[in-house]
């Protein structure tokens, strides 16, 4: 027995009864911790689920530029969520609309100013601004008003829309808000769900957790049966079946209570977490049990699960060990949510891997179960296939080589997106929803400009006034925006010439200023305080267009400095700053891109490490790597030559999918070092290894692929996207350690075999 296995030298001294006896005692004392926490856990479980609440802009790090300056713009202005809300046959001289915002607010029981609970800050409407630009002292003309409006509450032709706008209590409790609002529609407006149409950030994030919590839920169900209807038919054996089903729905329920107890709020990024861990729980059970049954094969019941525990405790660990390096290496993702994604499942996968190898061998032992004639087709299949992978070894080895080179090479062209709009399928009905609003009404994502003034600037009100209209024009005029809301929007128009009549219209617009700048405040269009003054310009970029949103923000800043360079005034007086949900959505795509080659090289390399520690041999696990990183390389590849946008759950796939493909590699290569350590060729060692190995591994892809690909009818585009994925990276393993690593086993790579087996 080997120095390191100190597993089992803690109970080879004993003579076999007492042996047996201790084996049978752990089982019971671990079952007994698992009953005393199943309630506790399904609990907790529970009120993770409650705590629901997906913000793609939440999941940016507090420390990053873009985040920061959001929230100084989101602080500064006042301005929280708003729900967009229209209806076919809206215009602005639509009387509904005043009745929507007056029984909106009476339903609210007022607004910010009447009570603390209002959920309201105000509502705008496109007929009551028109009606306050043509009213004195601005007098404008309708077609003058609507021109200012239009992009913001007015689209095309006379098209208007309400703008609710939330209190930070409303953003919060935005569940109610949205109800609130439909009910208005439908109770006194009297329109129907398929009339009426309301979008924004708080509909998609309500739109989004309704998913997710509905993958939680409904899409376990059937993934749990899949799980369980394949055990049933792998295991053959309902003491197997319980264990290794019970001990996968604990840590299921575990990793999901712990977002609660690790006071972390449930985000969709978690959804794939509970059935991630279920299904490699069953996969160490499924590994130990094809153990146990050759053992029993090989040399009968008694003493067979001390036997698999000898042999299947170090593949097992070993396994779980680079499953969770492979899932703390998104530990370098700057998303937040990841970070608590690879902390939480890592976590629960070791523990779920200790409470099998605690479980399984003792109640085996004390209730094993009857005898089962194995199926000899498995058998057959994989002595044929291993037959064919031998006579034809190196033209599988350069094929699958070639293949991986040539893939390799679209990586560099991946592309990613966090785009809020991509979240959720293209058929949902909020998604719908809003398509309808950006092609009938206003686009639907804003971008922010906010320009600074110092307290100490030499420049004067009219210097300022000059300044925010160039600056305003040349957002309007910046494609693809279309349109420009600021407080310019709501004052007269400035003169440009120094005649009398300028002068007058001078005075008039500063003492139109002093007395409207509270409510310039109070629509989020200023901001003053005893150090700045600041003034925002807000634009809006459709949402379903194919916008380059790096080009477009770039070129935003540059004509912004392009108006400050044309001498209206000097840097140190102003300072323009481009915010919004864009820029940290943009952000969040750059750090995407960056955390998915971060996390693979990392978990690579960790993973190398590991196995090389493992199996003592540099060439060994180098070997090792090359089919865990094939189905990586030609799946992520194969998008980058596609030009197929990564989101933020295809990103945790490949971390995940190269932990979990090592499992297989790794009781693939230390059977084969068993079998490779007598006079044995390398070539019948490796045709014996897929024999033994081979239903095991096939029997993990089915249970682990199968039962993430329920998943892809979720709702939510990420968690498809990651079932999918998952899937089809785990399918390409199979093959990588059923045809790849066999061929190059037994191929130049094998002709030294027994020296990189010891």
């Amino acid at each position: 027995m080997a120095k390191h296995q100190l597993w089992y030298r803690l109970v080879e001294p004993l003579p076999a009864p007492a042996m047996r006896l201790t084996l049978f005692h752990r089982s019971l004392i671990a079952l007994a911790c698992i009953l005393v926490a199943a309630p506790l856990v399904v609990v907790g479980a529970g009120r993770s689920l409650e705590s629901m609440y997906n913000s793609p802009v939440m999941w940016i790090p507090p420390e990053s530029e873009e985040r920061r300056q959001f929230f100084d713009f989101v602080n500064d202005f006042r301005t929280p969520d708003v729900i967009l809300v229209s209806w076919q046959g809206c215009t602005v001289d639509d009387e509904r609309l005043d009745r929507f915002a007056v029984t909106l607010a009476r339903a609210d029981g007022g607004h910010a100013g009447v009570h603390s609970e209002a959920l309201f800050d105000r509502v705008l409407t496109g007929r009551s601004s028109l009606e306050s630009l043509q009213s004195p002292p601005l007098e404008l003309s309708r077609r003058q008003a609507i021109e200012r409006l239009r992009g913001s509450l007015i689209g095309p032709g006379d098209v208007s829309c309400a703008i609710a706008v939330l209190t930070v209590k409303g953003a919060v409790r935005r569940d109610e808000a949205i109800a609130m609002i439909r009910s208005v529609l439908q109770d006194e407006l009297g329109l129907s769900a398929q009339q009426s149409h309301i979008g924004g950030a708080p509909v998609i994030g309500k739109a989004i957790d309704d998913a997710s919590v509905h993958s939680m839920l409904w899409l376990s169900l059937p993934s749990t049966a899949v799980i369980v209807l394949l055990c049933c038919l792998f295991l053959r054996s309902w003491r197997m079946i319980l264990l290794v089903l019970g001990v996968g729905f604990f840590g299921e329920q575990l990793a999901i209570s712990l977002v609660d107890l690790t006071g972390n709020t449930m985000n969709a990024v978690f959804v794939v977490m509970s059935p991630l861990v279920f299904v490699l729980s069953a996969s160490t059970g499924i590994h130990l049990c094809n153990y146990y049954r050759d053992e029993v094969d090989a040399r009968g019941r008694a003493g067979a699960s001390e036997r698999m525990l000898r042999i299947g405790w170090k593949p097992c660990l070993l396994s779980a060990t680079t499953t969770a390096a492979g899932l703390l290496s998104l530990l370098v993702s700057e998303i937040t949510a990841v970070r608590q994604f690879a902390m939480i499942s890592a976590g629960c996968v070791l523990l779920t891997t200790l409470l099998m190898l605690l479980t399984l061998p003792g109640v085996l032992q004390r209730w094993p179960p009857g005898t089962r004639v194995r199926s000899g087709w498995t058998g057959n299949w994989l002595s044929r296939l291993a037959s064919v992978v031998n006579r034809r070894r190196s033209l599988i080895a350069f094929v699958g080589l070639s293949l991986m080179t040539v893939a390799a090479l679209g990586l560099g062209r991946l592309r990613t997106t966090v785009q809020v709009f991509d979240l959720l399928t293209a058929d949902h009905p909020v998604i719908q929803d809003h398509r309808w609003l950006e092609s009938q009404v206003v686009p639907l994502v804003p971008v922010e400009t906010v320009v600074r003034f110092d307290a100490a600037s030499p420049l004067t009100l009219f210097d300022r006034l000059r300044l925010v209209r160039q600056i305003h024009a040349s957002a309007a005029s910046q494609p693809p925006a279309r349109g420009a809301t600021s407080a310019l929007t709501f004052l007269p128009s400035l003169p440009t010439s120094n005649s009398v009549r300028a002068s007058m219209q001078r005075s008039v617009i500063a003492e139109r200023f002093q007395r409207d700048r509270v409510s310039l405040a109070e629509l989020g269009y200023l901001r003053e305080t005893p150090e700045t003054q600041s003034w925002r310009i807000t634009t809006r970029v459709p949402a379903f267009e194919q916008v380059d949103a790096s080009a477009y923000l770039s070129d935003l800043t540059a004509a912004h400095e392009a108006v400050i360079d044309r001498g209206l005034a000097r840097r140190d007086d102003v300072s323009v700053t481009v915010t919004g949900v864009m820029p940290v959505i943009e952000g969040a795509q750059q750090m995407l891109l960056k955390d998915l080659i971060g996390s693979f090289f990392t978990a690579m390399l960790v993973i190398a490490a590991v196995i090389i520690i493992a199996l003592r041999s540099i060439r060994l696990g180098l070997l090792a790597m090359i089919p865990n990183v094939f189905p990586i390389f030609v799946l992520f590849g194969g998008m980058g030559w596609m030009d197929r946008p990564l989101d933020i759950g295809v990103m945790m796939t490949a971390s995940v999918a190269l932990g979990i493909a090592v499992d297989d590699t790794v009781h693939f290569l230390l059977y084969w070092r068993r079998e490779l350590s007598g006079d044995t060729a390398p070539a019948v060692a490796v045709a014996r290894t897929m024999t033994h190995c081979g239903n095991a591994i096939t029997q993990t892809t089915v249970v682990c692929g199968l039962g993430l690909l329920v998943f892809a009818w979720s709702d939510f585009e990420p968690t498809r996207r990651f079932a999918w994925m998952m899937f089809l990276l785990l399918s390409a393993a199979l093959v990588a350690d059923l045809v790849l690593l066999p061929a190059l086993l037994c191929g130049r790579q094998a002709k030294t075999g027994k020296r990189m087996a010891e």
